[in-house]
């Protein structure tokens, strides 16, 4: 696949090296017993760590004067030891994916060295200067619902650029499983230098590359899918014709009608999307990159990584400290099933958490918590499931579980405090009560426009809250857009097809649960904006009828800063 007379073979240390000619002082300046060693007591970034690999990179580095990346893989169990006998790891794929590129001459990080020793491996690449990844430009340059015009330029441009790279790699055969914009980088000409005109691109992250003899169809189509998907933030219906245009829509298979092709392309896009989602779920149940977990024989803690587990097991002795003395600053809210408490943290990025813990009430929920999931750690993964759905929620930070025999007794949440906000029925009775200024007027209508654009994209990725009161919806301005965030984590469930019914559901809670200074005309747009959001706006009169019948038999319900109020419609 490349060139072998580009790198030599040696033994170091127990380790097998296979290094590019030029660069063989590698082996004496890193250890494969400590990766961190190649840094030569450098600065260094980290870039990605879990349980199978870690990433880092050396700006000045004196193996390379563009710096380097270091990649540490750790084999897995027995499985991954079987599998590797029978196929490459993954440092050998990338080093001979990015030698075989190279030769194809397409754009990727420079291969340096490659080593292998007992159940480790390491892969050195030189660092691609004044770059960052295609996403990141992309979404920090292009996102937004107006551009100017000399940016909509640029972007046409580089989605131009990005179309003829793509059909490039393909017809050199290069079939990239995992290729989205994160796995691309946009190199400048210098550091000062932005410009599209100037800028190549680098395919990277390898190892899930296959050279092909050729590209079927049905492969090239699912690239395109994947690059819609990852660039769905700043891609209009447009932008996807003319991507297909450029990249040579006649090389896509039969079909001739280009809007069908995007139609396709896009399905498939969002099956992607979906599946990625699902994936990402319950990843804060594991060891990962982000997450961690530790346990005793009493109890369980699932945390996020850059948090001491060790302070969070003190907050909760704050937490009961506080409900036993009653302490009113800090006990927000005390029932038989859950109590909640504010507690300061000091930390750079959390000022206060909120500490919220489930009681098991009765035997039934603890017999239930033998075969389900807690209703702590349903609101730990629903939490952060949303994060994942990039809905704003209180960051979730740690979830302990209290056990007894192995079952589930009390469970804690801790997650940020949502400071500066204020639950939406009372946000409106504080902003809203003042029917003639006209500032207030397009207040209100942009916040209505934004929670009805929210809750309807909620629905479209399957989430539902089974408990959405707007006393579970919290507001804070910012900027000229509200700031939205959802409560409530242990009644959000994402497995269910959202039908007709859960639908009327939801618009009935919310109803039933905002204060009559929303007019009628005001619902009216609200529920307007929700089915152009998700595309049932020929279901209007069906949800229109049943949402009235439901909310005309009870009165309206929400708090005030005065309590409780009731009012009749």
């Amino acid at each position: 696949m490349y060139n072998s007379t580009m790198s030599t073979w040696t033994m170091k240390d127990g380790a097998q090296w296979t290094v590019r000619k030029g660069y063989e002082s590698i082996t004496d300046k890193i250890n494969l017993d400590d990766f961190s060693s190649g840094t030569n007591g450098k600065q260094y970034n980290l870039i990605k760590e879990n349980r199978i690999r870690s990433v880092i990179s050396v700006p000045n580095s004196n193996v390379s004067e563009n710096g380097i990346y270091i990649k540490y893989f750790k084999r897995g169990g027995y499985s991954d030891y079987i599998k590797y006998l029978f196929v490459p790891t993954r440092t050998r794929t990338e080093w001979e994916v990015g030698n075989t590129m190279l030769s194809k001459n397409i754009n990727t990080a420079l291969p340096l060295a490659m080593a292998k020793k007992g159940t480790y491996s390491l892969l050195v690449t030189e660092a691609v200067i004044n770059s960052e990844s295609l996403m990141g430009f992309c979404q920090a340059n292009f996102e937004g619902a107006s551009l100017s015009e000399d940016k909509e330029a640029e972007k046409k441009k580089l989605l131009y650029k990005l179309a003829r790279f793509i059909r490039d790699i393909h017809e050199k055969g290069v079939c990239h499983y995992d290729l989205h914009a994160g796995n691309i980088l946009i190199k400048f000409e210098n550091k000062q230098s932005s410009s599209i005109h100037d800028c190549d691109l680098y395919l990277m992250d390898l190892h899930r590359v296959k050279i092909l003899n050729r590209m079927s169809c049905r492969k090239r189509r699912y690239n395109l899918a994947q690059i819609f998907n990852s660039l769905s933030s700043i891609l209009t219906e447009s932008d996807k014709l003319d991507f297909l245009r450029s990249y040579g829509s006649n090389t896509l298979g039969n079909i001739t009608d280009e809007g069908e092709l995007v139609r396709q392309i896009e399905l498939q896009s969002s099956r992607i999307r979906n599946i990625h989602y699902r994936s990402r779920l319950k990843r804060c149940l594991k060891e990962s990159s982000v997450f961690s977990r530790k346990s005793s024989a009493s109890m369980k803690i699932f945390f996020r990584k850059g948090y001491d587990a060790n302070r969070f097991a003190g907050l909760i002795e704050k937490h009961h400290n506080a409900l036993v003395s009653g302490d009113k600053d800090k006990v927000m809210k005390r029932d038989s099933k859950t109590a909640l408490t504010r507690l300061p943290l000091k930390n750079k990025k959390i000022q206060s958490v909120v500490v919220k813990q489930y009681k098991v009430s009765c035997v039934g929920c603890l017999i239930k918590n033998i075969f389900c999931n807690s209703a702590g750690k349903k609101a730990w993964i629903a939490g952060n499931g949303l994060s994942v759905y990039s809905f704003n929620t209180p960051e979730p930070l740690a979830l302990m579980e209290k056990k007894v025999l192995g079952i589930t007794t009390n469970s804690y949440l801790i997650m940020e405090n949502a400071r500066d906000c204020l639950e939406m029925d009372r946000y409106i009775l504080k902003n809203f009560h003042d029917k003639s200024s006209s500032s207030k007027f397009k207040k209100k209508r942009i916040l209505i426009n934004y929670l009805a654009e929210t809750i309807g994209r909620m629905h479209n990725h399957n989430v539902f809250h089974h408990d959405l009161k707007t006393c579970n919806i919290m507001v804070k301005e910012k900027g000229k857009s509200p700031y939205i965030t959802f409560l409530d984590f242990d009644k959000v469930s994402f497995e269910e097809e959202i039908t007709i019914r859960k639908r009327v559901k939801n618009l009935v809670q919310m109803n039933l649960s905002t204060p009559k200074l929303i007019s009628t005309t005001d619902r009216l747009r609200f529920l307007n904006e929700y089915l152009r959001q998700c595309s049932i706006i020929d279901e209007k009169k069906k949800i229109l009828r049943e949402t009235i019948n439901l909310s005309k038999t009870e009165k309206i319900f929400y708090v005030s800063s005065n309590g409780d109020v009731t009012e009749d419609w």
